[in-house]
Order: structure tokens, then C-alpha cells, then sequence
């Protein structure tokens, strides 16, 4: 076997310490190399080593180098930015038809405080009314020619089952309603968070009034009260939830319609007609306002859970039911059910071009400004009535 241990190590110690441009470092290394070189010739083995030595030198440092650069990853995400964070409420609406006709009724006008769902302007929409109609006569008359075919089978077992699935639908309906009530009672808890009036500067000796009674409205807001001075003595005017005006005195006088109360200590410094107080309403700096709140969320899911598993009562009773009506033939039913569902559709269809010829707020809160009148042609999706939601998220 031919020895190449030496030109080997003299090689990779020139490639490995000296890089391509190094000068080699001892005379001796310089002969002997020389001495190789000029024998090479004779050898062709050891050329072939060689070379296949360098190849596997090259392939390893180039290897080195390609996986530090494919592992390299930037470690600087401060660019990433979520474009949904910190967006603001929009609470002003633009409302108008959705469909085009003459105006029939305009029932607001700038400046009234409307509640969610009531209609603010309709349409003369006679065709549009008539096809709602005929659309619930068509689906009514669907529904009872279904319950007609899945009534034809009789039997206690038949009897039994339809009992079921009205003792289910009872349930729901049932449940609903039950947690409904708890749930608006958790949120008047949460709405009553030790109600008070906080002064908005340092009055000294003057003292704050003192708020009784309990909220019974469902918006969420403030009430700013400023007292001044008037012929019969000093009065607080407040604004906010409510406008309006009640005399200082030691009696609770109520403020606005929603169940509060305000009145001031007999030793109060109540002359100076410059004190301005706040309420809000829920006060989101009181004790119970986290337990409340906590418990207005434990309603919701109590609720949503116990509606769920209602309805799903109510689901395995009408699956049962369907599985014991054996006496009606399958293709019959098919039948039924598909003109039902065609007829309520059809109801649908015709329910929202109705929808389109009203104008309804779709949340509490206050006109702006009306740019339609009656007997005017509406255009669709032109700006109608200006609106400002009162709801706000918890």
C-alpha cells in the first residue's frame, strides 16, 4: 500500500493554518513539499488521493458554510404591529333604506332619544306587505300539511313521544324566560355598583350629595352635576344620562326617571355654586364592582349552557318522534318537509324586502339630524337619518 501520511499532513496543515495565501512557514516544509511534487508523476495513486482529500476538505468547509447562513434568522420583530389593537368604538351611524321608493312616514326628528328596534321611517311598501303575507299563509298552510303526514301514524307509543316533545318545547321556552331574569337582575346589580356622586375637584368643607335609590334603566353612562345658584337657593342642573334640574335640599328629590335619588347632608356646604360631581353609572371604582361584574358574566354562560341543553332535550324528543311515525311513508314526509322549507324560504325572502322599507335604530341612543321627509322618492343606501348608539361594550 502506498504511504501518504506525510504529503497529507503537510498539505492540510498549509490549507488549514495558512489559508490559500499563506507563505509556508519552515524551509524543510518547502523541500519536502518540493521533493513530493516533483515525484508526483511517478505516483499517480497518491495524486488521485490527494485530490479526493482536497474535494472532501472543499465539500466540508462548504457545507459549514451553508448551513450557518440558512440557520441565520432575524431576531428583531418590533415592525409587527396588530393593525386591530387600540381601534376605536365608531358609535355614530349613518342610517338609510336599503330599498328605493316614496317615503311614507318619517316618526323622529333631530334631537329625539329613541329606543333599540323602534321604527324611524318606513316606505310606501303596499306590494312589498301584500308578499309578506301570502309568504306566511304559504308557509302555515306547508307546515300543516307536514304535521297532517307525520300525524297519520297512531298508537300509545306515537301519543307518548309527541308528549315528550311538547313537555320539551315547555321546558325551553321555560328556561328561557328563567334565565332571562337572571340575567338582567345581574346586570342591574352590576348597573348598581355603589352608586355615589364623586366631586370633580377639591371643594374643602363642601360635601358631596348623597345618592340613594336604585337604577332601573339599562344604559351605561354618566351624570355630571353642577350646582348653582337660582331665586329659590341653590340648585344642581345634570346632564349626562339625563338633563335636567332639582333643588338642594335636605329631602331626596329625584334625578331624571331611572330610580335615583339625590339629597345633602343638613351639615353640608352646599352655597357655593361652583361644586360639579360626577356619578357614572356602573362605578367601576367600587368595592362590589368586580364581584358584580364577575357575576353578570357567570349569568351569561349559565344561561347560554342551560338554553343549550333545552334545545337539545327538545332535539333527541322531535328525532324521536320521527323515528316511531313508521306509518307514514318516507318519500311522503321527504315531500312535506322540502315544500316547508321551500315555503320558509320563500318567507325569509320576503321578510327582508319588507325589512328594507323601514328604518328601525339599532341600539339605544339619539338622532342627529334627518335628511328625508314624507312623499320624497328614497334612493338605496343614501344617507337618511344621522344616529348616536348610547350602548357601549363592557
Amino acid at each position: 500500500m502506498v504511504r501518504i501520511e506525510k504529503p497529507l499532513n503537510v498539505l492540510l496543515e498549509f490549507l488549514l493554518q495558512n489559508n490559500s495565501s499563506s507563505r509556508i512557514s519552515s524551509l524543510q516544509d518547502k523541500q519536502f513539499m518540493k521533493q513530493h511534487i516533483k515525484t508526483l508523476h511517478h505516483h499517480p495513486k497518491r495524486v488521485i488521493i490527494i485530490s479526493l482529500t482536497i474535494a472532501l476538505i472543499i465539500g466540508f468547509l462548504g457545507y459549514l458554510a451553508i448551513s450557518k447562513s440558512r440557520n441565520f434568522t432575524p431576531s428583531d420583530n418590533s415592525a409587527l404591529i396588530n393593525p386591530n389593537e387600540n381601534s376605536p368604538s365608531v358609535r355614530n351611524l349613518t342610517l338609510g333604506f336599503l330599498a328605493a321608493g316614496r317615503i311614507k312616514s318619517v316618526s323622529v326628528k333631530a334631537g329625539d332619544v329613541v329606543k333599540k328596534g323602534q321604527v324611524l321611517a318606513t316606505l310606501d311598501a303596499g306590494n312589498v306587505v301584500g308578499a309578506l303575507d301570502q309568504a306566511k299563509a304559504s308557509y302555515a298552510i306547508a307546515q300543516a300539511n307536514y304535521q297532517k303526514i307525520i300525524n297519520g301514524a297512531t298508537g300509545p307509543t306515537i301519543d307518548v313521544a309527541k308528549a315528550t316533545v311538547n313537555t320539551a318545547k315547555v321546558s325551553l321556552n321555560e328556561i328561557t324566560k328563567q334565565q332571562e331574569v337572571l340575567v338582567n337582575n345581574a346586570y342591574k346589580s352590576l348597573l348598581n355598583s355603589s352608586i355615589q356622586a364623586v366631586a370633580v375637584s377639591d371643594y374643602g368643607a363642601i360635601t358631596a350629595p348623597v345618592i340613594t335609590g336604585t337604577y332601573d334603566c339599562s344604559n351605561e353612562g354618566v351624570y355630571n352635576l353642577n350646582t348653582y345658584t337660582s331665586s329659590n337657593g341653590t340648585s344642581v342642573y345634570y346632564t349626562g344620562l339625563e338633563t335636567g334640574s332639582v333643588l338642594s335640599t335636605n329631602a331626596p328629590k329625584a334625578i331624571g326617571t331611572c330610580g335615583l335619588f339625590l339629597s345633602y347632608p343638613s351639615s353640608a356646604g352646599i352655597l357655593t355654586p361652583v361644586a360639579q360631581f360626577v356619578i357614572q353609572i356602573p362605578n367601576k371604582s367600587a368595592a362590589n364592582y368586580t364581584s358584580n361584574l364577575n357575576a353578570y358574566q357567570l349569568a351569561l354562560q349559565n344561561k347560554e349552557q342551560a338554553i343549550a341543553g333545552a334545545q337539545a332535550t327538545l332535539d333527541q324528543a322531535n328525532a324521536n318522534l320521527t323515528s316511531i311515525v313508521t306509518t307514514a311513508r318516507p318519500e311522503d314526509v321527504a315531500t312535506a318537509q322540502a315544500q316547508m322549507e321551500n315555503a320558509n324560504g320563500a318567507l325569509k325572502i320576503a321578510q327582508a324586502a319588507y325589512d328594507n322599507t323601514i328604518i328601525v335604530a339599532p341600539a339605544d341612543g339619539t338622532v342627529t339630524s334627518v335628511a328625508i321627509t314624507p312623499g320624497q322618492i328614497a334612493v338605496p343606501n343614501a344617507s337618511a337619518i344621522e344616529f348616536i348608539s348610547n350602548s357601549s361594550s363592557n
